[in-house]
């Protein structure tokens, strides 16, 4: 396995990577011109390849002086438990050049990010699009 990171959004096939979303499985499924625009519209992105296969992703915005976010990392399920996922974070974290970088994980997946030095947020709030379903994901109180 010689997996590849990219930067390189002008190559992505919108589809496949709507496909890794549905396998993951990471939430909702993900219209792929929706996918493109979100990535396109984030400040930072990667992607990961084994050869020309597209099997990860991770996607961050930034306001490049102070603060950042990380958002929709993914990989396929054959392919976790390899490192590719943390790849994808340290590239990230590295690339965002910030004093706060937040993220923003699936419950259950605290410790695994943690691991990189995130650390629970007191603060942090949102306003979900349908709050039931937010709070039986758990994401949400």
């Amino acid at each position: 396995m010689n997996i590849r990171l990219s930067t390189d959004i002008d190559s992505i096939a919108w589809n496949e990577l709507a496909r890794v979303f549905e396998l993951a499985p990471l939430g909702k499924q993900r219209d792929p011109a929706q996918l493109e625009a979100a990535f396109r519209n984030s400040a930072l992105r990667v992607f990961a390849f084994d050869g020309g296969k597209l099997v990860g992703a991770g996607r961050a915005l930034s306001d490049g002086v102070w603060r950042a976010a990380i958002y929709d990392v993914v990989v396929l399920p054959e392919y976790q438990g390899r490192g590719i996922g943390s790849r994808l974070i340290r590239h990230l974290v590295q690339a965002a050049k910030v004093d706060v970088i937040m993220l923003y994980a699936a419950p259950g997946k605290e410790d695994y990010y943690a691991r990189f030095g995130f650390r629970r947020m007191s603060t942090a709030m949102a306003i979900m699009p349908d709050e039931q379903e937010a709070r039986a994901r758990g994401l949400i109180e």
